[in-house]
C-alpha cells in the first residue's frame, strides 16, 4: 500500500538481534499530523523547579510519543445522543469519515481492501462515548505492545475523559491508532483540534503486563526480619535525605544527576533503556 512510512528506531535493549524497528508509524490520512516525540516539560506544564529536579517527573513526561486527531472537530453531547457541529448545524452520527479519505484510500490499497478505510470518528453506542482516528497504523516489534493514554503530567480538559489500553499491536498489525473518550460535559461544544496532542503512545514490553510478571511480587510487613535486613535499611538510608541537614550528604537533584549520566552512559555503550 503506497503510504507514507515514518520509523521511529529505538534500540534493542530487551531484544538485541530484531533488527525492526520498536515502533513504526504509518500515515494513511495525508493530512495526518505526524507523531510527535514526548516532551519533558509536558507541554510547558511542569512548573520550572520541577523540570530543573525532578527527573521522576521529565522522564515520566518524555515517554514516548503524542499523537493528534486526524482533523479538527466539534462535538456535542446531549446526555444521551452525540452529535457533531458544522457549519452551525448538529448532526446525529454513528461513524463519520475524513474529507477524501475513501478516494484516497481506495487510490493506494489492495482490490479487496476498498471502501474499507478506518472511520475517523465512531460513535461506540455507549452515551457520550467515541472513538477518535488519528490518521495513523501502528506496528511494534515482536513482543512489544502499545500502551494508549491520557497526556503524561499534562492537565487534560474537563469536558473528555481519555481512557487507556493496551494493544498488542506486534500481532494485530498495522492497526488504526485512535483513542477511545468520555465525553463529560452536556449542551456545550467541545472542540479538538488536530494541532493540540489529544493523546500519549508509549511502547511496553509484553512480559511486563504478564500474569506471571504481576505475581511475581512480595508485600511484607517492616517488621519481618525475612525480607527488611540491615541491607534494606542502610539502602535505604542512602535513598533518602536524613531530618537533620547538617547530617544530609545528598546534593539537591543528585537523583537526577545520577539518572542522567547513567543514561548517557548507556547511551555511548549502546546499552540500556531504549532511547529516542
Amino acid at each position: 500500500m503506497g503510504v507514507i512510512q515514518e520509523e521511529y528506531e529505538l534500540s534493542a535493549a530487551m531484544d538485541p538481534a530484531v533488527h525492526q524497528p520498536l515502533i513504526s508509524f504509518y500515515t494513511v490520512y495525508p493530512n495526518s499530523v505526524p507523531p510527535m516525540a514526548a516532551d519533558r516539560s509536558a507541554l510547558g506544564s511542569i512548573p520550572s523547579q520541577a523540570y530543573q529536579y525532578c527527573e521522576a517527573v521529565t522522564t515520566a513526561s518524555a515517554f514516548g510519543w503524542y499523537a493528534f486527531p486526524a482533523s479538527s472537530f466539534t462535538l456535542s453531547f446531549d446526555g444521551v445522543d452525540v452529535y457533531l457541529l458544522e457549519d452551525q448545524q448538529k448532526r446525529k452520527f454513528s461513524a463519520l469519515q475524513l474529507d477524501g479519505m475513501d478516494e484516497w484510500w481506495n487510490a493506494h490499497c489492495p482490490e479487496h481492501l476498498k471502501d474499507m478505510a478506518p472511520p475517523f470518528i465512531t460513535n461506540l453506542g455507549i452515551p457520550g462515548y467515541v472513538q477518535v482516528w488519528s490518521g495513523l497504523l501502528i506496528e511494534t516489534r515482536r513482543n512489544w505492545s502499545t500502551l494508549i493514554r491520557p497526556i503524561a503530567n499534562t492537565p487534560m480538559s474537563n469536558q473528555y475523559f481519555c481512557f487507556e489500553g493496551i494493544v498488542e499491536t506486534d500481532s494485530y498489525s498495522p492497526a488504526p491508532l485512535f483513542v477511545n473518550l468520555k465525553l463529560q460535559v452536556t449542551d456545550t461544544p467541545i472542540e479538538f483540534s488536530h494541532l493540540e496532542p489529544l493523546f500519549q503512545v508509549q511502547p511496553i514490553h509484553r512480559s511486563c503486563y504478564s500474569k506471571k510478571s504481576l505475581n511475581d511480587f512480595v508485600s511484607t510487613r517492616i517488621s519481618s526480619k525475612e525480607y527488611m535486613t540491615d541491607s534494606h535499611w542502610q539502602r535505604y538510608a542512602n535513598t533518602v535525605r536524613h531530618i537533620d541537614p547538617r547530617q544530609d550528604d545528598h546534593k539537591t537533584g543528585q537523583y537526577a544527576i545520577d539518572t542522567r549520566k547513567r543514561g548517557k552512559r548507556s547511551n555511548d555503550n549502546k546499552q540500556g533503556c531504549p532511547y529516542l
